[in-house]
């Protein structure tokens, strides 16, 4: 095939430039936290070393991790800075700061990404993710997942950032490598400015299918002083979905000065909550809403201003768009957003066809609260328009309403979401299957396979409802929580509901216990009981048992019942430095008629090995039979769709 000689002719460069590469000089970045303050990562590096983590309120090794970085925040308090930045999107960030409250998580600087915009920046495609920058802003450590006891690890790293001596200005760098650090070469004599990449890749066997399928994605980031530029090499040979690609799927270049940043090229986006405009990607779901273009960002004290133009993957449109935030009095933060596009379904050469939405949003935290709302609205121009019959029914003309209030006193947080949004799907199948917009969601992700198994997808066109969540932090360290949401159309009827309860014990002697429980009225009614108890033994060997039950009555048409069936999924695992093994196990009682297309009758047994190298990446072997959904293995959680057979994947870094 033509494309291979271009795979090996990149990866030979690649290999022969790496010793004169630099990893050095980590690119400036900043970030709104939990209290609206924006926080420059170039300023937390000029006081000291920093350490930087990815987590998310879904991820469950992610919260065994931030109470062990809070730890070790109030021990190196005043020496190393920790900045812990949340990944949750619009569906999930409005819960983020009353978790925080309620774990006591005070030492950490948490910091809100929900556009992903870091993340992407750092090639962060797994979490939690973790990396360690020395004083001059060089990589001293990596690691992705969490081990239990792996904070031993970081600990040591920091020590030795801590106490080895920097070299004088202009005299050459001392060989101070170790199994841990990664080395700052002198940039002058290779590739001029720093270099990061990554590169995930999947390789799996079916054995039903006796199909094998290969997958890779190479990022490539690049930045020298103010410059920045990047692209992704994206192989399919072949991909999930059967076909062949070897392309360039991202290619983008910036410049930042004095506040002010212009992109060319591929890029994403979000404004406020994501109503308007929420341009994302999500490689294991295979979405990528990504438009091609310009956009610039500019911002000057209290004022942030963004305008772009760009064109979908898939469709010929041209869109323009606007928003504008400012600061205005005590703490209330206000914004504007617009957003055009002509209609390609217009006819006649000079017709004029552009639909059109814009939105307003305000916000305000305060000591004890915080708020948020936000209300758009859509229509379109059209010279047709003259001749429109009003009784007719538009369904380009909607609206969208959001709102969100958290109220925090000592121990207790609480946390209410509302919404409404009737026809307000923007740009749909921007990237053939997603929508351009992504308002806020209130079906809460779940940290546990089964209760996750039949998740709610929005309907932005015919959706309204609530979501409460209560949080509570007992004195002996036990940490409750409850959740409830109901989603319903606006004829009244219901297409979700839950009811989620569950308690933690971070630390119990050298056990740690975690349970669920819930109920859910979603694809059938589900009545779940999960928990999880870990065992530590020593500083860096545990085990974990993992146990979940899900009791389902799917329902069914008038007149008849499919009726009810029990599935149980559980997972051991061990991990030791640097490896972890588990072993999974899900069964079931389904008869035939509650199958899906496809689906065998189980029981599905997996296995799988996960290795982290020195400097951040991963490597996985996975074999078994699974089914589809959210998994949490190898001290990371993501979706998995439905497999029989053999994987080997990963994530490497340089």
């Amino acid at each position: 095939m033509r494309v291979r000689p271009l795979v090996i002719l990149l990866a030979t460069l690649f290999v022969a430039m790496a010793p004169t590469m630099s990893v050095a000089a980590a690119a400036d970045w900043s970030l709104e936290d939990v209290s609206g303050r924006r926080v420059s990562f170039a300023d937390e590096l000029a006081r000291g070393p920093v350490v930087v983590s990815f987590w998310a309120t879904w991820c469950k090794p992610c919260l065994k991790e931030m109470p062990q970085l809070d730890a070790l925040a109030a021990t190196y308090a005043g020496r190393v800075t920790f900045l812990a930045v949340n990944t949750d999107d619009s569906k999930s960030v409005a819960k983020v700061e009353p978790l925080v409250r309620a774990r006591g998580w005070e030492k950490l600087t948490v910091l809100l990404d929900p556009g992903a915009v870091v993340q992407r920046q750092l090639q962060v495609d797994a979490m939690p993710y973790l990396v360690l920058y020395d004083r001059d802003g060089s990589v001293a450590f990596r690691h992705t997942g969490y081990v239990e006891g792996g904070e031993a690890e970081l600990q040591l790293a920091i020590e030795k950032v801590l106490t080895v001596a920097l070299p004088e200005i202009g005299a050459p760098a001392d060989d101070v490598e170790t199994d841990i650090a990664v080395d700052a070469m002198d940039g002058d004599k290779g590739l001029p400015g720093e270099l990061l990449a990554s590169d995930r890749f999947e390789y799996s066997y079916a054995t039903d299918t006796r199909r094998e399928i290969v997958e890779n994605w190479l990022d490539l980031g690049w930045h020298r002083g103010n410059v920045r530029a990047g692209l992704t090499l994206n192989s399919q040979a072949p991909g999930e979905e059967g076909g062949r690609r070897n392309e360039i799927t991202h290619r983008w270049f910036e410049f930042t000065r004095d506040g002010a940043t212009v992109r060319a090229g591929h890029f994403h986006g979000l404004f406020g909550r994501g109503l308007l405009f929420n341009a994302w990607q999500d490689r294991s779901l295979r979405i990528d809403t990504r438009l091609d273009g310009v956009m610039a960002t500019v911002r000057r004290g209290n004022l942030a201003a963004t305008v772009l133009s760009g064109t979908p993957s898939v469709s010929e449109l041209d869109v323009r768009a606007a928003d504008l935030e400012w600061s205005a009095w005590r703490q209330v933060v206000c914004g504007v957003s617009g957003i055009t596009w002509h209609n390609s379904a217009g006819t006649g050469t000079d017709a004029v066809d552009r639909e059109w939405a814009a939105a307003v949003r305000a916000r305000q935290s305060l000591a004890q609260a915080d708020w948020y709302v936000e209300i758009a609205a859509r229509n379109r121009f059209s010279i047709d328009a003259f001749d429109y019959d009003a009784a007719a029914d538009d369904p380009r003309e909607g609206w969208a309403l959001y709102g969100n209030l958290n109220l925090y006193r000592g121990p207790f947080t609480l946390s209410w979401e509302g919404s409404d949004y009737q026809d307000f799907e923007l740009l749909s199948r921007a990237d053939g299957v997603t929508s351009l917009n992504r308002p806020p969601a209130l079906a809460r992700e779940f940290m546990w396979t089964l209760l996750n198994r039949a998740p709610h997808t929005l309907n932005a066109n015919d959706e309204k409802g609530h979501n409460l969540d209560l949080s509570w932090q007992a004195p002996n360290g036990v940490a409750v929580q409850g959740s409830a949401s109901r989603l319903r159309l606006h004829d009244g009827g219901t297409v979700y509901e839950s009811v989620y309860l569950a308690a933690e014990k971070e630390q119990w002697g050298d056990f740690g216990v975690v349970a669920g429980l819930g109920f859910q009225d979603s694809e059938g009614l589900r009545q779940t009981l999960a928990a999880e108890v870990s065992w530590r033994r020593g500083n860096q060997r545990a085990w974990s048992f993992h146990a979940e039950h899900q009791h389902v009555r799917v329902g069914g048409g008038v007149g008849f019942d499919l009726g009810a069936y029990d599935q149980q999924w559980c997972k051991l695992e061990y991990s030791m430095p640097r490896w972890i093994f588990a072993a999974m196990l899900e069964t079931n009682n389904k008869y035939g008629a509650q199958r899906s297309t496809n689906e065998d009758p189980g029981p599905y047994a997996a296995i799988q090995a996960t290795r982290n190298l020195p400097n951040g990446a991963t490597l996985n072997l996975w074999a078994g039979e699974r089914q589809e959904g959210f998994l949490c293995a190898g001290g990371v959680c993501k979706f998995e769709p439905a497999f029989s057979g053999l994987e080997f994947f990963g994530t490497l870094r340089w």
